[in-house]
């Protein structure tokens, strides 16, 4: 029963996103007022740090001040990027992997740092 529950709050969580990503694209260019998001889901920054992280997208914040007051808003970024994991696929490397290290054929990250010798 335990399994069934966390199914529905993920699947609630997956509609979440999917009504903020929604509401964000509706509203582009322009910026939408964090107490819409908050309307979909209280907890919206977690739903945001989510579509970010996991879902690769581009969503900008700001904090205007007016009058005192804070105001919170976001917006949808120009485009999306791939999260890590599938940039690191991509490129033939994986978190264990030390593939660039054997590309290079030595232990540093960036290649062979001796400093250059000059004939005298």
């Amino acid at each position: 029963m335990a399994s069934a529950e966390n199914g529905d709050s993920q699947s609630g969580r997956k509609s979440q996103e999917n009504r903020i990503l929604w509401l964000l694209s509706a509203a582009c260019p322009n910026w939408t007022p964090a107490p819409e998001l908050a309307k979909i889901s209280l907890q919206y920054n977690s739903r945001i740090f989510s579509l970010r992280r996991q879902k690769g997208w581009l969503i900008e914040n700001r904090v205007r001040v007016e009058d005192g007051i804070r105001h919170g808003e976001f917006r949808l970024g120009p485009r999306t990027i791939p999260p890590s994991k599938e940039l690191r696929r991509g490129a033939g490397l994986s978190p264990d992997s030390h593939a660039l290290n054997q590309k290079q054929g030595t232990e540093s990250l960036f290649g062979d740092l001796r400093p250059e010798r000059y004939p005298d």
